[in-house]
């Protein structure tokens, strides 16, 4: 039943805007098949009629008559395979777009659990395998049908008695390939969750090289890696010899039809039952029904192959979306404020209460920070902000609407985040800042990158803004890639910065210099700041201390200095710490 809808879903998206030429594609098979189908009985002429009367004109006239046949048939078998491939890279291309949307629009839950190179071997490998299935193979099977019927047809009514052996061993071809089909299936669908678990393995390997070199987890990585495909190669080994197996068993079967029509037809020419001019044309007509036999059998293993693939990429299509993204919702406006309340929001993740009946405003204007231990909250509070989750209970406002009711598209634009975790692309450093909009004027990013500390740095650079800074920002320093993204932030314009654990990589002093300078730039922002280094947030208007999911502390910098609590303790351990370092 799931692999049948998979099979439909998968065919609306190949024929979707190719319908007018699929239907060329298919009339182009069918003239081929019908040209192919004449060429048994103009043998037939030339040789039981021309050759054997000496009618030279004649055998003149059926020679070229071929030749054109034959002309014409890869002529049209050309202009397919182009149409072919045409609506295959269509429908390719379509796929990975919508797979590559569907997974923006899914959860936080859905990321935390993914699989990076299983993920990629699906939209790469699984797609390339599947671009062969759809129009090309349909229409296969329609035409082998249609052309095995037909040559079916003329051998029943040249030499029934050799038919029915053809059969005979037909029959017993037909058995063997099915049941080949299904372990090929099995194997297969082995084969490429390995293939997707390796991925993964080589893909966390590269994207994290520098870090493996210096903490010396080569070895580690590469025993994983062996192990791996060593498992991988044995499991190859297996579905190509099973593969091989079946094109084997394929070919004894064909040669023993061939054998039985030239040893028992050859009796009946013998005998005078039977020309040679039949016997050619039977044998021709013979591989007209083997052959779109054989190929329709073969063209259930592709399905089968196929089918694996298909349900892989559908299992991310079909993957719910969780957050409601209503595009009918309100669209956030230019008389926008960014004012945002947590009203007694209660959140669990696996069953864990991440946040329990947590109460924060951030008001705009105004500089709001949180604070605490590691996994208090903090971070969770900002995913749900931008709704990444949906909250178990309460409600999360933006002037005083629920942000379920905006338009999430609409939502996330006015809401920049700056994290530790930086998104950098291997692309220029002005595309880094801009992220592609041409309609932020180079003087802004100019002034926000002099704010920053880092205008200096790029006009120094050979290709000043327009220097590639490599994979993941790979020819840049920590500070200058932090530095990117608060600029980034900035230059975005939302009415919602989130600074989280941002300035990490710069000293105190760069730290202090870059907020000076950007302060005026916030001024009608509502900017929220996560912070490990409390000297950050002295001046903050209001801090909140965030401990097992639960607010225990609120107030200014003074305010909660003064109470001797939490924040209290967590600012001496800081100066401790600093001491001693």
């Amino acid at each position: 039943m799931k692999n049948s809808r998979n099979i439909k879903k998968f065919l609306k998206i190949v024929f979707e805007k190719n319908k007018l030429i699929a239907s060329i594609a298919f009339v182009i098979m069918l003239v081929i098949s019908m040209l192919d189908l004449s060429i048994p009985q103009v043998t037939r002429l030339i040789l039981d009629d021309a050759i054997i009367n000496n009618k030279t004109n004649l055998l003149i006239k059926l020679v070229l008559l071929y030749a054109i046949i034959s002309i014409f048939s890869a002529l049209f078998t050309v202009i397919l395979e182009y149409i072919y491939s045409k609506m295959k890279k269509r429908a390719s291309i379509k796929l990975k777009i919508r797979l590559l949307k569907h997974l923006s629009k899914l959860s936080g839950e859905y990321y935390t659990n993914i699989k990076t190179g299983n993920m990629l071997s699906i939209i790469e490998n699984d797609i390339f395998i599947v671009e062969n299935f759809g129009a090309e193979i349909l229409f296969s099977l329609i035409v082998d049908g249609l052309t095995a019927c037909i040559a079916l047809f003329f051998l029943v009514r040249m030499q029934s008695d050799l038919l029915l052996i053809v059969i005979t061993l037909q029959v017993m071809l037909t058995f063997i390939q099915s049941k080949f089909t299904k372990v090929i299936a099995q194997k297969t669908e082995e084969v490429r969750k390995d293939s997707g678990n390796i991925s993964n393995i080589v893909q966390e390997y590269v994207s994290n090289i520098m870090n493996v070199i210096i903490s010396k987890s080569s070895f580690n990585f590469f025993k994983r890696y062996i192990k791996q495909e060593k498992g991988l190669i044995n499991k190859c080994i297996k579905l190509d010899m099973i593969i091989s197996s079946n094109i084997s068993a394929s070919m004894i079967l064909s040669s023993l039809i061939t054998i039985c029509i030239y040893g028992y037809g050859g009796l009946k020419i013998i005998k005078g039952n039977m020309t040679i001019g039949e016997l050619i044309a039977f044998q021709q007509y013979t591989g007209m029904l083997i052959g779109p036999c054989i190929n329709i059998i073969r063209s259930n293993t592709r399905i089968q192959q196929s089918l694996v693939s298909i349900n892989r990429i559908f299992s991310i299509l079909d993957e719910p979306i969780i957050i409601n993204q209503d595009n009918n919702s309100s669209i956030i406006k230019e008389d926008f404020s960014g004012n945002i309340t947590f009203d007694n929001v209660v959140f669990s993740y696996d069953e864990d209460r991440i946040l329990d009946n947590i109460n924060i405003e951030f008001e705009k204007g105004k500089l709001t920070a949180l604070v605490g231990t590691s996994g208090c909250g903090k971070s969770t509070i900002v995913n749900l902000l931008f709704r990444l989750w949906d909250i178990d209970e309460g409600k999360i406002m933006i002037d005083n609407i629920d942000i379920k009711d905006y338009n999430l598209k609409s939502l996330r634009k006015n809401i920049s985040i700056v994290t530790q975790d930086l998104l950098l692309f291997d692309d220029s450093i002005l595309n880094n800042l801009t992220i592609g909009n041409k309609n932020i004027s180079k003087k802004f990013v100019k002034d926000v990158c002099n704010r920053v500390d880092l205008y200096d740095f790029i006009n120094g650079l050979p290709n000043g803004f327009d220097t590639i800074i490599g994979e993941k920002g790979v020819k840049l320093s920590g500070g200058q890639k932090q530095r990117v993204a608060i600029a980034r932030a900035i230059i975005s314009n939302s009415s919602i910065i989130v600074f989280d654990e941002a300035t990490s990589a710069l000293d105190n002093i760069s730290q202090k210099k870059i907020t000076e300078n950007i302060s005026d730039l916030l001024k009608n922002k509502t900017v929220i700041v996560i912070a490990h280094r409390l000297s950050t947030i002295k001046n903050a208007d209001k801090i909140y201390v965030i401990d097992k999911g639960r607010v225990i502390e609120s107030g200014n910098h003074e305010e909660l200095i003064l109470n001797e609590s939490t924040y209290y303790s967590l600012v001496n351990e800081q100066k401790q710490e600093l001491a001693l370092s």
